[in-house]
């Protein structure tokens, strides 16, 4: 009697990011999102000295801008610039090659984000979804790639109409590089095939002025919606007069630059919460009303006090680059 085949493991994926200054006062959520994908294995590269409690598929790396900008401009042969942490977001295409001693041994890399909640990123990231492709969605918050020598060099090449990668590591500006106007680009022209259906939330961020309800750029949205993480899985919930509620699976939440305040209750045993403009609320899908789904939905102006520190930072930086001084670190 002929056994069956044991199914072949999952193609290993390792996740990288930078984080420079203290961690979010959320970061014990995003562990939560984190360690509930144990497959994975997820690199933060920052400078908090800070200890943690860290989930095992989860590892600090202590360094400095000041340090990665070295180590970049002799890897690459050339001085970048890498005069704010923000700027790390151009380098990511080339993370494959600048961080290949982290990535040695994985089928798969990718780059994310920390302002983020992961789901069941294997739910998505299905295997013949990545046998298939050299790099699985296109965003800067959460892009992977084929762990190749040829992959890992596709941002070196030129294309028509994409930006050029030395041009773009020596500037002081982000240029928008790991996305549509660069990497994306210069792999559709070398036909290396992407793929770029859309399973995620990304949430519309924050203006000068407002901090919006959370609504998504992509997927279609309803006047009465909210979104959650549960046992491993991230959810958007909306209530349908018919139905009731009614939840869709995605596979992140990216909410995109807000500020959310620590959960004041214990992120890392929740069995579930709900992820609001006005941060963490412990959720295990108890009922909602519509008055829920109001309160947890609306958006609200920014304290004038944090509008008045961008407008400040804002002068600063075209300061700098008028004076030339953008690149000292």
């Amino acid at each position: 009697m002929n056994r069956p085949e044991a199914a072949a493991p999952a193609p290993s994926i390792c996740l990288l990011a930078g984080y420079f200054g203290r961690l979010p006062a959320y970061f014990d959520a995003y562990l939560r999102s984190c360690e509930s994908n144990p497959s994975i294995q997820w690199i933060i590269l920052t400078d908090d000295p800070v200890p943690r409690d860290l989930p095992p598929n989860v590892r600090l790396v202590s360094t400095t801008v000041a340090e990665l900008q070295r180590s970049f401009s002799r890897r690459l042969g050339f001085e970048v610039c890498l005069s704010r942490a923000y700027l790390l977001c151009d380098f990511r295409p080339a993370f494959g090659l600048l961080f290949e001693e982290h990535f040695a041994g994985y089928d798969f890399w990718g780059h994310c984000d920390l302002d983020m909640i992961f789901g069941d990123l294997r739910q998505f990231l299905r295997p013949e979804i990545l046998a298939g492709h050299d790099r699985i969605l296109q965003r800067g918050h959460l892009s992977v790639f084929r762990n190749s020598e040829e992959v890992n060099r596709c941002f070196m090449q030129a294309a028509p109409g994409a930006l050029d990668y030395r041009e773009v590591l020596r500037d002081e500006r982000y240029l928008g590089f790991d996305e549509w106007r660069g990497l994306y680009r210069i792999m559709r022209y070398l036909g290396r095939p992407q793929y770029h259906e859309e399973f995620i939330a990304d949430i519309v961020g924050p203006t000068r002025w407002k901090i919006p309800r959370f609504e998504m750029t992509e997927l279609p949205n309803h006047p009465r919606q909210v979104f959650y993480w549960y046992r491993g899985k991230v959810f958007q919930a909306y209530l349908n007069r018919e139905l009731g509620i009614v939840d869709r699976e995605v596979a992140y939440l990216h909410f995109q630059k807000r500020p959310l305040p620590a959960p004041e209750f214990n992120a890392r045993l929740a069995e579930g919460f709900l992820i609001t403009p006005d941060g963490f609320v412990p959720y295990a899908r108890e009922h909602l009303s519509e008055e829920d789904f109001d309160r947890l939905n609306r958006g609200r102006l920014r304290p004038a006090g944090a509008i008045g520190q961008d407008y400040v930072a804002g002068l600063r930086r075209r300061l700098a680059r008028l004076t030339g001084g953008a690149c000292s670190i």
